[in-house]
């Protein structure tokens, strides 16, 4: 019922009975600017409710008292929807990965309908479980994903620090900062000359080596990778030399010792990848001499010990010490660590169907990224990073890139030639005392 219905039906009926009367126009301008009024209290009332409030500026307050501040470019539809999401997940801890789960998928589902658009393929229609785990005989599709301490590829900074360059007896550590040991994949390239022969690598805290019994010539590669189908846990090695299969001419041994010679009881019968244990493993670079390798000059025929380092004044010994061998090796080393106290989500970026929207304008997708990426930078626990991935469709074809010389460089082998002497017993008159053999 109006203001007036209200004032006429308070009145005697014989004053409100003409409309047209001088009283009843007066209570139509009493009742216009009574409705006035009531309006504007039910405005203010509204403004005590994010999903009644229709003023950004109304929002922004409302967002100050969870300390929440509208991001720049964001509307008042997605900033109500985010303001929501998160007020939900601080009241269940927003700690946990279930808790960040649920804000995730509440948030771009929300903002997807409120957008009337497609930001995240498959999530629309999608459960909140099934939207992050398969269920059932359903393909594993899952539109999202959130990965606890994900796996990073490391590369090692100090061989890259030396261009990779590798001289005999070069030491270097290396640190796995991951939750659980791992194992190192190498990457090794010839020298100009031929001076790449039988490279071996040994990590000396675990006592493991793996080596390579030929000589790599200039531009040749030896990739050392996990053999396909093979298990973590088993570190079981393939060798590829420019795309050929030589991993019969890998070894790798166990409780391998500096200055000790290993036997042929020590080597494995199915080459492994040496590990990397947590905290910092300690390696260093050997060329060690094979039978039936032609690595003369350019291959050591001791087992460097734990005092023989490379020759340099006022560091080392003199005898335990040598001279520089230069660049023996281009080596490099990777492996894949768990990163500790992370969490990442990951969301797929492939097809987004959203409102066209003026061109100075940015796209609503870009304002919910950033949205997402804030809100959870502030939903986690003490001492643990958040990360955002934003997923994009990308296809890929594998090409390796394998350089060959146009001739073939053999690398001559010199040694001693020796000198033929005959010697004879010493006849007076006939043998001189130079040549001669006394008996």
């Amino acid at each position: 019922m109006s203001v007036v219905g209200r004032l006429r039906d308070v009145l005697p009926p014989p004053l409100t009975i003409e409309p047209s009367s001088v009283l009843m126009r007066v209570l139509d301008i009493v009742a216009l600017e009574a409705e006035a009024a009531h309006e504007d209290l039910e405005r203010v009332r509204q403004t005590h409710w994010i999903r009644t409030t229709s003023r950004v500026e109304e929002a922004e307050k409302l967002g100050a008292l969870l300390d929440i501040p509208r991001l720049e470019g964001e509307g008042l539809e997605l900033y109500r929807e985010r303001l929501l999401a998160m007020a939900v997940a601080r009241l269940h801890g927003a700690t946990g990965a279930r808790e960040i789960r649920r804000f995730v998928y509440d948030y771009l589902n929300a903002a997807e309908k409120a957008l009337d658009a497609t930001l995240v393929a498959g999530l629309q229609g999608t459960g909140f479980d099934e939207a992050f785990t398969p269920s059932g005989d359903r393909p594993a599709f899952r539109p999202l994903e959130l990965a606890e301490n994900p796996i990073r590829r490391r590369v090692s900074t100090t061989l890259a620090t030396r261009r990779n360059r590798t001289p005999y007896l070069l030491r270097w550590t290396e640190t796995n900062k991951g939750l659980e040991e791992t194992f190192v994949e190498i990457d090794l390239r010839g020298i100009f000359g031929g001076r790449t022969a039988v490279p071996v690598l040994v990590n000396i805290t675990t006592g493991e080596l793996i080596g390579f019994r030929d000589v790599l010539r200039f531009g040749q590669r030896l990739q050392i990778r996990l053999a396909e189908g093979a298990k973590p846990i088993d570190r079981i090695a393939t060798a590829m030399l420019d795309g050929n299969d030589v991993t019969d001419r890998a070894f790798s041994v166990a409780g391998f010792k500096l200055g000790v010679p290993f036997q042929t009881s020590q080597i494995q019968s199915a080459t492994r990848l040496p590990r990397l244990v947590r905290g910092p493993n300690e390696w260093i670079f050997l060329s060690v001499a094979h039978f039936d390798v032609k690595g003369l000059n350019r291959a050591f025929l001791a087992i460097a010990d734990a005092k023989l380092y490379e020759g340099a004044f006022d560091e080392t010994a003199f005898n335990d010490s040598l001279f520089p061998s230069g660049e023996l090796a281009w080596i490099s080393m990777e492996w894949d660590e768990t990163e500790p106290a992370v969490f990442e989500v990951r969301v797929p970026r492939s097809t987004v169907v959203e409102p066209a929207v003026a061109v100075a304008a940015e796209a609503p997708h870009a304002v919910i990224e950033r949205g997402l990426t804030d809100s959870l930078r502030r939903l986690h626990a003490a001492g643990v990073r958040s990360a955002v991935r934003f997923e994009p469709f990308v296809e890929r074809q594998r090409q390796e890139e394998t350089f060959t010389l146009p001739f073939v460089v053999l690398d001559p082998e010199r040694a001693p030639a020796g000198t033929d002497a005959a010697s004879v017993g010493g006849r007076y008159g006939e043998t001189r005392l130079g040549f001669t053999r006394f008996e």
